[in-house]
């Protein structure tokens, strides 16, 4: 084990190398540099830039003042964070457990992440400002929303490493009693989630020829969706037990004891559970819903052997006012970057007595905004008094492909998905578009999408609501023990998630507001939290609730100690 020992000796010796940290640090922002005089940016722009570019020259349109000025900075900021991550790591490793001086690194990170994770959405945004490549009207509001959600994620961490730096001696170490039992639940439940669903897909992959970088892949996408999965079992049981753990060796007792209330006690929890929630609610925003539209349609197009995901299979759309019936075969999820097409494509139109006029049919067609419609490798049948008149292949073109180009037509790819999509995948700028894109329709058409969209800023506060109710029931000062309040806890976190989920079924079928059916488990059992921590922060025993079914019967009191003789009579 010599050359163990060396090696524990040589990484001793590099983390003690003085100023590793500040050189490398200046070898980054030197490299920087030199690649701004060279002119970076020309020889190496960054993806969607280039996309955005070429589709408006290929369009024969101005490009947005947006793009080029993204086009100039964001190759910088690409080439940053990829000099910034080693940077940042050995930063780190040498400045662990020094609070002090992970402030700077941390908030030099944080705010180099939000600069670049929201230039790279600028650029997507402002290149289909008009629509989307499936035709989708954009909402800004939602989208500036999502951009604001996006930097505080990111600029929260020196805010919250700025937290642990003033608390005392006291809340740090409850601070870490409940965070290591927490992240412990975290990697378990994620670790058991990947192993459970790759048992189940494993087949899928080896027969889509998924290699193991494209896997981890995969699993890295589905990060946020997991999270927001697991955050309420994981901040319940984390409680359970750190309180559990605090009151077996009385350490609430001896806080209690110099002075502080039980909400001061707590408050390092509480603090950390609602920081939890807000990250939920910024990933429930966007990224978790379309990562796991973005795992079913992978899954959909692995089943049925195609070439990319599938967003929606076997779309029958009708339009009364055109009179227009479509059907898609299978709808790839890359239509919305304009890179693919439908496939399996039928159009039937129909004139005011609805005799067929004219019917399309192409085994594949793309659409864009500018072009419009394009229908390969077909054929257009002619109808003359509701009777076959002529069938024409397609033309071909220059480059020797037969291609139709029909103008006219209202209908846009997302007009035809967004009647197939499912609200549960949708994130909230795309329910907004739902619903602005479909005002008219009906009522109970509606109240799914209208649900989820108050169903995505509801459903991060659950976990908030469990550890109200958790906490006074983890918390024991007597010598009973607490196996009460954890089962307590356990009945009523599952009561929790059935009621949950009624209320969001009655609000999908409109027989409540949707705001109302979303927000009314939380209300309810935070209520009981804090009714339950009103009690124990008396030192009052928890209400108990007996349920009785028949009224108890009268008995005779007797003497405990039935052998003691039964006193004399008193003498006449």
């Amino acid at each position: 084990m010599k050359w163990l020992n060396r090696v524990i000796q040589a990484w001793q010796k590099a983390r003690e190398l003085p100023y590793l940290g500040r050189s490398s640090f200046a070898v980054a922002i030197l490299l920087l540099i030199i690649s701004m005089l060279t002119g970076w940016h020309r020889t190496h722009p960054d993806d969607a830039v280039d996309a955005a570019l070429q589709q408006a020259q290929v369009a024969q349109v101005d490009v947005p003042q947006g793009i080029l000025i993204l086009s100039k900075v964001l190759p910088y900021l690409n080439l940053w964070v990829r000099l910034g991550v080693p940077v940042l790591l050995i930063v780190i490793w040498r400045r662990w457990g020094d609070l002090r001086r992970l402030m700077l690194p941390t908030s030099i990170a944080s705010v180099s992440m939000a600069v670049w994770s929201i230039a790279s959405d600028l650029v997507d945004y402002i290149a289909h400002s008009h629509m989307t490549e499936i035709g989708e009207p954009p909402v800004p509001l939602a989208f500036a929303f999502k951009l604001v959600f996006m930097a505080l994620a990111f600029l929260s961490v020196p805010f919250a490493l700025q937290y642990y730096r003033r608390i005392g001696l006291l809340e740090r170490y409850t601070l870490r009693t409940f965070l290591h039992p927490l992240v412990f639940c975290f990697v378990s439940f994620f670790t058991l989630w990947i192993i459970m669903d790759l048992l189940d897909n494993l087949k899928d992959f080896q027969e889509s020829k998924f290699g193991v970088v494209r896997v981890v892949t995969f699993y890295l996408g589905m990060i946020p969706f997991v999270y927001t999965q697991v955050l309420p079992v994981a901040l319940l049981l984390a409680v359970l037990y750190a309180l559990t753990r605090m009151s077996k060796a009385n350490e609430l007792i001896s806080m209690l004891g110099t002075g502080w209330s039980l909400f001061r006690v707590l408050r390092p929890i509480f603090v950390c559970s609602v920081y939890a929630c807000a990250l939920d609610m910024a990933a429930n925003y966007h990224w978790a819903p379309r990562a796991e539209g973005n795992r079913e349609a992978a899954f959909r197009g692995m089943s049925q052997h195609a070439a990319d995901s599938i967003m929606a299979s076997h779309i029958m759309f009708h339009n009364e006012q055109t009179r227009r019936t479509w059907y898609v075969g299978t709808f790839p999820f890359s239509m919305r970057s304009g890179n693919e097409r439908m496939h399996g494509v039928q159009i039937r139109e129909e004139d005011e007595q609805g005799r067929p006029l004219r019917t399309i049919i192409a085994p594949d067609v793309g659409w864009s905004p500018r072009s419009g419609w394009r229908f390969y490798n077909g054929k257009e049948m002619v109808y003359q008094d509701g009777k076959l008149a002529s069938i024409r292949p397609f033309a071909k073109g220059a480059d020797g492909q037969s291609m139709l180009t029909v103008g006219g037509i209202e209908e846009t790819p997302w007009s035809l998905v967004s009647y197939a999509l499912r609200p549960d995948f949708m994130s909230v700028p795309e329910l907004i578009s739902y619903l602005q894109a479909h005002p008219k329709a009906a009522d109970d058409k509606l109240a799914p999408f209208r649900s989820h969209l108050w169903h995505r800023f509801a459903l991060p506060w659950q976990a908030m609501a469990l550890v109200l109710v958790a906490a006074p029931l983890g918390v024991a000062y007597s010598r009973r023990g607490s196996v009460g309040g954890i089962a307590g806890s356990v009945f009523i976190f599952f009561i929790y998630m059935f009621m949950n989920n009624l209320c969001l079924n009655l609000g999908k079928g409109g027989h409540l507001p949707p705001w109302l059916t979303v927000w009314l488990p939380h209300l309810l059992f935070g209520s009981l939290g804090l009714i339950l921590f009103h009690y124990r922060s008396q030192n009052r025993d928890l209400p108990s609730f007996k349920f009785r079914l028949s009224k108890p019967k009268p008995q005779i009191a007797r003497p405990r100690n039935r052998r003691a003789p039964l006193p004399s009579a008193p003498a006449a």
